[in-house]
């Protein structure tokens, strides 16, 4: 990016706001992003610290001023895919905030909220976020679900959404990070590192293994391996052989469930109404089981609240959490053989800015989430974003699909169409408005 108009211009929009700035604002900017303070730079530039801060906030808004007027909708993308996604890589951004240097670029987005996503206390510059703290909860996430297989992390980090643009192997490897490679290509955890190979190793072996073999597998002494598995959850001693076997493993036809609704009704029937932790605790000793399929478990037509709340079976006394059937409202059907859902919606200013969209009860109800919370997520065709319907306590929602309408030219009064496909979990969004009076097609429209 030199002082010549033509690969300015060449550059496009983003570059031509940066050079719309004054020579002092654009270096202050490329100070700052350089890790100067203000008071270094208030003395590089004759002034304090404090009159430094503020040509630089002042430079921020004028460099989004003018963004905001050669591309009105370029924060918008962003923010919508944000939505779905905790951070966006650099690269990606570098497509529609074209800028060769990156200081353009990295300004604007600094200037419009935006910030590089923290990893361990490790800042991310090649990634963007709507906070610093994006990553935490995923992170976190990833760290629970350990231990791992070397060639096992890349796809469970994908699987809870860290995007394959982050190199998780490295993340992992800082010197702040909770996961470890240990010297048997396992990711542990730092604060159970025994255990977390112990558990890889078991589960490699396919049986009960004896203490004093684990411990040399995973080189520690008998009696320390003993202690860390008797308190670990996730491991039981077989008795009387006193072997050490995986809690998740059958036991010897002990518990014989088709499936999970099955486990659950013979757990209740076996011993009454239980709290919905203790429900779980003993439901995943007998038969592992997802949080989701637990909440499915629980709308089951045999499976009811007791009036001090706990879990237990209609024929027992409890009540059905399945209430009936909502209104149907008139801008909604449903096609049971097909499985088919589809309703209209005006596009209105909750939509316009981006924001949930209040629906029917009777569309959660028919997509299955019969309790609050509880919720259920589509891919829209084409784009493959995620939209998300919620049941909550107060009402039902659908999450922003403010994008779809803006790159379809829907406006203010505008009408769409949603199409669900419940057997595939994906979905459909189309323009939808009689063309001779669509407000996007009137002239002041």
């Amino acid at each position: 990016m030199d002082e010549t108009g033509e690969e300015a211009a060449g550059d496009g929009w983003l570059v031509a706001a940066w050079r719309a700035l004054d020579p002092r604002s654009r270096d202050m900017l490329k100070m700052r992003l350089d890790k100067c303070t203000y008071r270094r730079i208030g003395r590089a530039y004759g002034v304090t610290h404090q009159r430094a801060q503020q040509i630089v906030s002042e430079s921020g808004r004028r460099l989004l001023e003018v963004a905001y007027r050669a591309d009105p909708k370029w924060s918008i993308k962003i923010r919508e895919l944000l939505e779905t996604r905790a951070v966006i890589s650099d690269e990606e951004l570098s497509h529609s905030l074209r800028d060769d240097s990156g200081i353009a670029r990295t300004s604007l987005l600094i200037a419009e909220g935006l910030r590089h996503p923290k990893a361990w206390s490790e800042e991310l510059s090649d990634h963007w976020a709507l906070g610093p703290d994006a990553l935490n909860p995923l992170l976190r996430d990833l760290v629970e679900e350990a231990p791992y297989r070397k060639n096992e992390l890349r796809d469970h980090a994908a699987i809870i959404g860290i995007p394959e643009s982050l190199d998780i192997h490295a993340i992992m490897s800082a010197a702040r990070s909770l996961l470890v490679l240990d010297d048997t290509g396992v990711w542990v955890r730092r604060s159970a590192k025994k255990p977390d190979a112990a558990y890889v190793w078991l589960t490699d072996q396919g049986e009960p293994r004896r203490a004093e073999t684990i411990s040399e597998a995973i080189g520690q002494t008998t009696q320390a391996t003993t202690e860390a598995l008797r308190r670990d959850t996730r491991f039981r001693q077989v008795r009387p052989e006193g072997t050490w076997a995986l809690t998740e493993w059958p036991r010897g036809g002990e518990y014989d469930y088709s499936d999970a609704l099955d486990a659950m009704i013979a757990i209740l029937t076996e011993l009454g109404p239980l709290s919905r932790r203790d429900l779980t605790a003993e439901l995943r000793r007998r038969y592992p089981v997802s949080d989701s399929r637990i909440h499915r478990c629980l709308i089951s037509a045999r499976i009811g609240f007791t009036g001090d709340g706990r879990i237990g079976l209609i024929e027992q006394g409890a009540i059905s959490v399945d209430e009936k059937e909502p209104r149907q409202p008139r801008n909604a059907v449903y096609n049971e053989e097909s499985a088919l859902l589809a309703f209209r919606l005006k596009v209105d200013k909750d939509i316009v800015r981006g924001s949930g969209v209040v629906i029917s009860p009777w569309i959660t109800w028919r997509l299955g989430l019969r309790q609050a919370p509880m919720d259920r997520t589509f891919a829209v065709d084409g784009s493959g974003r995620q939209i998300i319907f919620r049941r909550g306590t107060a009402a039902a929602q659908m999450s922003s699909v403010r994008l779809e309408t803006v790159e379809q030219g829907m406006v203010l009064g505008c009408e769409l169409a949603v199409v669900l496909r419940l057997e595939h979990d994906t979905m459909t969004i189309r323009h939808v408005c009689d063309p001779d009076i669509c407000a996007a097609r009137l002239p002041n429209g």
